[in-house]
């Protein structure tokens, strides 16, 4: 089954208002990308701009959206996960509400529990945010 054909809250973990990505578009054995329309709504709006906080929460919630798909598909549960560490962050702009974001998570190694990520996400094409991201997951805790 295509990522796109699943209803986003069937793959992660996260409720509203807490859910910050709209959509897994596209997801193969080691990388997946989800999309977000920055809505004036969000939590993680400021000033007319998702935040910082925003932009790392996406890249986190595109990476349990992408487990989420490889465990439905192999008839597997949605875990929870939990953000153990963000290194090498760099913003470079703030998406505008009523903006569509994108991001693409590439799984580098999983190991001992951790899960460790590249995140980087692009508006308009322009890659405004990246950072390598370290995720526990939940069934890995005592």
């Amino acid at each position: 089954m295509n990522p796109g054909e699943f209803n986003i809250l069937d793959l992660i973990p996260q409720r509203p208002p807490m859910t910050m990505i709209d959509k897994l578009v596209y997801a193969d054995e080691r990388s997946a990308i989800g999309r977000l329309f920055v809505r004036e709504s969000n939590l993680f709006c400021e000033k007319g701009h998702l935040c910082e906080a925003g932009l790392i929460e996406f890249i986190a919630q595109t990476a349990a959206a992408f487990t989420g798909y490889r465990n439905k598909t192999n008839r597997g549960a949605v875990s929870e996960g939990y953000i153990g560490a963000v290194k090498n962050l760099v913003i470079t702009a703030m998406p505008p509400v009523n903006a569509e974001i994108q991001c693409e998570i590439v799984v580098e190694n999983e190991i001992v529990g951790f899960t460790i990520i590249i995140g980087k996400v692009y508006y308009a094409n322009q890659l405004i945010a990246e950072c390598e991201m370290r995720i526990l997951g939940a069934n890995t805790l005592p």
